[in-house]
């Protein structure tokens, strides 16, 4: 998934102006600092949604035009970088310096509202919304936004590929049971289950988990951090299920609260 491919150090640097001035163009959306506005509009299309360069091969769209050259070299079977300590291979040097991060152990990008470390900024990113509660992909039939595009994609084509041009709900079969899914991430973690495999460590216990949801709720039993906050009271909780029920008390049973449509 685009989304989480992190982004290289050399991707992430930008060139400051020549001159007596520097400017600097901010990310109205994530705060993002660039040196020039044409790396700034490149960088909008993320939280816009759009991925208007499409592989001719399976479809799949990204927010920029090297990203697509880089996706389609996996078409090619290019993977000219190959990891020293490993038998990886991978198609371009950021990728690979960031993957043997996995072998050395260096996190060199740190959260700064925990003590949660990463290897890359991809996954910083994605780790600081836990935090604060950002949903930069938001479904333009209905009112739910998401924190990751695919989650977005995969609600598209669950909920609403009858009315979405170019969405055809695809099934992904269970090899192991009668089970489908709606795309690949569901069904890889729908198959963990026979497998058994737990490949998210807690960072405070000796705890493992399938999924890297049920990791996060899990931690914030270690941290104390509530991130759903009532709408009408005070209290917060760890987890938007029981926001939910709680948010019962003041709308209702049967009422429809403003964290089912955030979900």
């Amino acid at each position: 998934h685009e989304e989480h491919r992190p982004e290289t150090e050399e991707q992430s640097r930008r060139a400051a102006p020549t001159g007596e001035f520097e400017l600097n163009y901010d990310c109205p959306t994530c705060g993002r600092v660039f040196s020039h506005n044409t790396a700034l509009q490149r960088h909008l299309v993320i939280h816009s949604g759009k991925r208007p360069f499409k592989c001719f091969i399976c479809g799949r769209g990204f927010t920029q035009s090297g990203n697509l050259k880089t996706h389609m070299k996996v078409h090619r079977g290019e993977r000219p970088f190959p990891c020293s300590m490993c038998e990886k291979r991978f198609p371009e040097k950021g990728l690979l310096m960031i993957h043997e991060r996995v072998h050395t152990g260096e996190k060199p990008f740190p959260c700064t509202f925990c003590e949660k470390r990463f290897a890359s900024q991809g996954e910083l990113r994605l780790h600081r919304r836990t935090h604060t509660g950002e949903r930069p992909y938001h479904c333009s039939i209905c009112l739910k936004s998401f924190s990751r595009h695919w989650h977005l994609k995969t609600h598209l084509e669950a909920m609403h590929s009858e009315v979405v041009a170019g969405f055809t709900r695809k099934k992904f079969p269970c090899s192991d049971c009668d089970k489908s899914c709606n795309s690949a991430a569901e069904l890889r973690d729908h198959q963990r289950t026979h497998t058994g495999e737990r490949p998210y460590q807690c960072s405070f216990c000796d705890k493992r988990f399938a999924l890297s949801g049920t990791l996060v709720r899990h931690e914030r039993l270690h941290t104390g951090e509530r991130p759903y906050h009532c709408s009408v009271c005070d209290r917060s909780f760890n987890q938007s299920g029981r926001l939910r029920e709680h948010e019962k008390i003041h709308f209702g049973e049967n009422s429809i609260t403003i964290q089912d449509f955030r979900q």
